[in-house]
């Protein structure tokens, strides 16, 4: 069985302690006369009676553990070595370096420093016969604090290094992510990459990204991370409403506007639900069935308010390239087939409160947006390559999501 209670960092302030009960369920307990900044999450505010979750790790602490082939290669590197490899085991093999604030450690252990930075512009330049992802995972898995069934790493990069001209940080966590794809969904790096474009175009806020020259490679840079070489507090939508990420799929939109409503303060309302609908709205006509609970969050400076602001779109991506019978990944106006145009007016101006003016010039950006991405993501399918068959999928996808952005289901 792994450590029976790890400590917890918010910021550089260590808060308390996280530990496992003799019923397999789990407490945090902050340490005497911490301040209020110290707090781990919004919906778990400084207090002396512990906070206790009876299925599992507590949301927040759940948020980051890897998944998919992150998580595997962890298991198969640490099982043998550590038995009843868990969640707890998990959280601190990889608490040095996790998306958002918190990181974690074993009492009275030294955190290992991270391996050496790598170059942002080799891993976008490589060409290659050897696994170059392979041996991301090997240096950096230990220090990968990120979910999703994606493969994918944090890595620190020498770009990182020095964030802007003013302002020279050596950080000692992560700088950056680095995502591949495998034979299950080939080509995804390429297919996020557009889908990315596509959000900007439509005025989304976006993370700055990079793809490979092979198309092997997205690399992105992480945007809980200031120019001063602070790390801001994150929370996902499973986390703001107490529901571990075997929930994300549950639920619905309307739900996530409630969220939006209780952590981000009234005077930003406008422009979060605006910004909110239109991620909905893009999702519909990239054909995007993986926008669930953990792909938006409230991004924040401070704990103490509660409060911060919606985060920047990620993780865009055409499933129905893969998935052709694919869905909306959760309920919209109580289904979750894809909407039509008219539904998605109704959703902006019944749970969204915008006026029907701007919900249609919302849809108009959208749309804007997806046919102006359109021609770039036509002219790399002409070009042929191994994305050619990918790409013309997602061109079929994007003209059945556009007509729905058009027309009423």
């Amino acid at each position: 069985m792994g450590p029976p209670m790890i400590e917890v960092k918010a910021g550089k302030i260590l808060s308390g302690r996280l530990t496992r009960t003799a019923q397999q369920r789990f407490a945090f307990t902050y340490l005497p006369d911490v301040p209020a900044e110290a707090a781990v999450s919004l919906t778990m505010p400084v207090r002396s009676e512990s906070w206790t979750f009876a299925w599992g790790l507590h949301p927040i602490f759940q948020m980051n553990l890897p998944e998919g082939a992150l998580r595997l290669h962890l298991e198969n590197l640490l099982a043998k070595a550590v038995p009843g490899f868990d969640d707890l085991e998990l959280l601190r093999v990889t608490g040095h370096s996790h998306i958002g604030r918190l990181s974690y450690d074993a009492p009275g252990s030294q955190s290992d420093a991270l391996p050496a930075a790598v170059s942002v512009g080799e891993i976008l330049t490589y060409d290659g016969a050897e696994d170059l992802f392979r041996d991301l995972l090997e240096r950096f898995a230990r220090f990968s604090g990120v979910s999703g069934v994606q493969p994918k790493v944090l890595v620190r990069a020498t770009e990182g290094l020095k964030l802007s001209p003013d302002h020279k940080v050596t950080l000692q966590a992560a700088t950056h992510i680095v995502k591949t794809w495998d034979e299950r969904y080939p080509e995804l790096a390429l297919n996020e990459h557009y889908c990315l474009l596509a959000a900007q175009s439509s005025g989304l806020a976006v993370p700055n990204w990079s793809v490979s020259e092979n198309g092997r490679f997205l690399v992105v840079d992480r945007f809980d991370l200031d120019e001063q070489g602070k790390y801001w507090g994150l929370e996902d939508f499973c986390v703001l409403q107490g529901l571990g990420t075997k929930d994300k799929y549950s639920g619905s939109y309307e739900q996530l506007v409630k969220i939006i409503q209780a952590f981000v303060p009234p005077e930003n309302h406008s422009d979060a639900l605006r910004a909110f609908f239109k991620m909905i709205a893009l999702s519909v006509g990239l054909r995007n069935g993986d926008a669930h609970r953990k792909n938006f969050c409230v991004l924040y400076d401070s704990p103490v308010s509660r409060q911060g602001q919606l985060a920047p779109t990620f993780d865009q991506i055409t499933t129905t390239a893969y998935l052709p019978h694919d869905s909306m990944a959760l309920l919209l106006r109580g289904s979750k087939r894809w909407p039509g145009r008219a539904e998605l007016l109704d959703f902006a101006l019944k749970a969204c409160a915008l006026t029907r003016r701007e919900a249609e010039a919302a849809l108009g950006e959208v749309e804007n947006g997806i046919l102006s991405t359109r021609t770039s993501l036509q002219d790399r399918v002409l070009a042929g390559g191994t994305f050619a068959d990918t790409g013309a999928k997602m061109l079929k996808a994007w003209s059945e999501g556009l007509l729905a952005l058009t027309h009423s289901a």
